[in-house]
C-alpha cells in the first residue's frame, strides 16, 4: 500500500494544475454531480493498522479521493459526510 500511495504522490507532481486541489465534504462533492468510480478497504502499516475506506469520486476529468473509517462509512454518519477535510479535490 505504501508504495502505491508514493507511486500516487510522484504521478500526481506530473500533472499539469496538481497543486490546485482544495478540500470539499463529501455530501458537497456529490451534490455537484460527481459519481463514486471506486471504494478501496485498507488497513495495515500505513493506516496505523487502522480499517479505512479510500472513496474516489470522478466528472468530467477533475478527481476527488476521500478517506473515511469504515464504521463511519458504514453507517453514513453524517458528521464525516459533512467534514470538507475528509476530501481532496483536483
Amino acid at each position: 500500500m505504501k508504495n502505491w500511495f508514493a507511486l500516487a504522490v510522484v504521478l500526481t507532481a506530473f500533472v499539469p494544475g496538481a497543486l490546485a486541489q482544495e478540500q470539499q465534504s463529501f455530501k458537497t462533492i456529490i451534490g455537484k454531480g460527481y459519481e463514486i468510480k471506486s471504494v478501496t478497504f485498507a488497513k495495515g502499516e500505513s493506516t496505523d493498522n487502522r480499517e479505512i475506506l479510500l472513496v474516489t469520486l470522478q466528472k468530467e476529468k477533475s478527481v476527488a479521493v476521500c478517506y473515511f473509517a469504515a464504521a463511519n462509512w458504514i453507517n453514513l454518519s453524517a458528521g464525516t459526510l459533512d467534514d470538507a477535510r475528509r476530501c481532496e479535490v483536483r
